[in-house]
């Protein structure tokens, strides 16, 4: 590989993972905005609305990742594949963040806040991760 192919290589990948932050950004004010609302209006009790917010977020993040942050990467006839993989991509990163602000809560004497900062800070890096070698990346052997 060139130096040249290299460098365009390490600006597409840099942006994608800006992509990826800013998508994950809009996710996750949607989820937050459907769950308060169903909420506070009375329509849902928490966990429902929860289920709810992440369920519209879901949707927000395969969009913006699908056809955004990593669309130098979607080949036609993969969109299906691509939303089976993202979801169970999703549905790990939220049982993981889950797991890992558990045995923060349970395994260590520091505040509540700087568990959830924490699962929240590297639950991302590895979603990122899954998301751009696995869930989207498609080889014509894979298909």
């Amino acid at each position: 590989m060139t130096t040249e192919a290299k460098f365009h290589k390490l600006k597409t990948e840099t942006a994608s993972a800006g992509k990826f932050a800013v998508v994950g950004v809009l996710a996750t004010l949607t989820h937050a905005a459907v769950a308060a609302g169903l909420l506070e209006s009375g329509a849902l009790p928490p966990l429902a609305a929860n289920l709810c917010g992440y369920l519209v977020a879901f949707w927000v993040s395969f969009g913006g990742h699908y056809f955004w942050s990593f669309a130098h990467l979607r080949q036609e006839g993969t969109a299906v594949k691509s939303i089976v993989r993202f979801l169970i991509v999703s549905v790990s990163g939220f049982l993981l963040n889950t797991a890992i602000l558990s045995l923060w809560l349970k395994l260590t004497p520091w505040s509540e806040l700087m568990g959830l900062l924490f699962s929240i800070a590297i639950v991302p890096a590895l979603t990122f991760m899954a998301a751009r070698l696995w869930a989207f990346s498609h080889h014509p052997a894979e298909s």
